[in-house]
């Protein structure tokens, strides 16, 4: 019995977004495209800055691995922003736009969430004398936009002096230095659809003080405590982040045994799917329930 033409069913399309670097995504992000398959997605992996991509064409497109925006933040809201009008853009630009500069930190220190006191200054010299009027007996120098561990170091006279002979023309971050990174490590708690998901143990290299892989630190699983979600959502919250569809919540202890915020990243964090794998499904089942609207 003839019933007529047959039609193919067509996936609902979602781009990973990620740099020309790694076109591929990053090593980490890389199971999570046969995860979304496995749920009916035609998911593939694009660059952010591609002038080709067509991102109207996506049902979906989930910020995952454009590791280079630091160096072009500008244009990277400004893709944000373009992307946001015309398709699902995960996570949202409001949240995004709030979280690419570490400022937020200050202010959420200032308004009394236990945030590792931060303040932000134009240079390296600033830094010091800031540092100093605060009592910190040590205090670590960030760029105010920019991820993996890059130019991030305890500050000294030296090595603020070696920041502003490299002419780099950024805002800086001036955080309070907390020992406990070399003893305890930091942790990370990965948040999926408001929902802690699962926690990692990091640790710096022998003689470093950043815990990323790439600067000789050491990762490991951790337990998702009470404790550890108690900050999360609390973080969360006063950064209106509770819906989006995936953070990363970065803490360290101070030296009364207090987690404090080290960073939140709610723009492109590595949410370690290879040390937990029952992650990539969790993390798969919601951008699933995004795209058919459970969510």
């Amino acid at each position: 019995m003839n019933h007529g033409p047959s039609y193919p069913t067509l996936q609902p399309r979602i781009a990973c977004v990620t740099s020309a670097r790694l076109p591929e995504l990053g090593e980490d992000d890389q199971p999570l495209l046969p995860a979304l398959a496995e749920r009916g997605l035609d998911a593939r992996p694009v660059v952010w800055n591609d002038p080709e991509a067509d991102w109207a064409s996506y049902d979906a497109v989930v910020v995952r691995s454009p590791w280079d925006y630091p160096t072009q933040a500008e244009a990277f809201i400004d893709w944000y922003e373009k992307t946001s009008a015309v398709t699902e853009l995960h996570n949202s630009l409001d949240v995004v736009r709030a979280n690419q500069h570490k400022g937020y930190l200050g202010t959420l220190w200032e308004r009394g969430v236990p945030a590792i006191p931060t303040a932000t200054v134009g240079s390296p010299t600033e830094a010091l004398a800031v540092a100093r009027r605060h009592g910190w007996e040590q205090s670590v120098i960030k760029p105010a936009v920019g991820l993996g561990g890059r130019n991030v170091a305890l500050l000294t006279p030296e090595r603020a002096a070696e920041l502003e002979e490299s002419g780099m023309a950024t805002q800086w971050c001036v955080q309070q230095f907390m020992p406990s990174i070399r003893t305890e490590g930091e942790l990370s708690l990965v948040y999926v659809n408001g929902e802690a998901s699962h926690a990692i143990l990091k640790h710096p290299g022998d003689s470093d003080i950043r815990v990323h892989e790439g600067h000789g630190g050491r990762h490991a699983p951790y337990r998702v405590t009470d404790e550890l979600r108690e900050i999360g959502d609390q973080v969360l919250t006063a950064c209106d982040a509770s819906n989006e569809l995936f953070a990363r919540v970065d803490v360290v202890r101070d030296e009364s045994g207090q987690l404090r915020l080290m960073e939140l990243d709610v723009t492109s964090p590595c949410l370690y799917f290879l040390y937990c794998p029952s992650s990539v499904d969790v993390f798969a089942d919601a951008v699933a329930a995004r795209v058919h609207g459970d969510r």
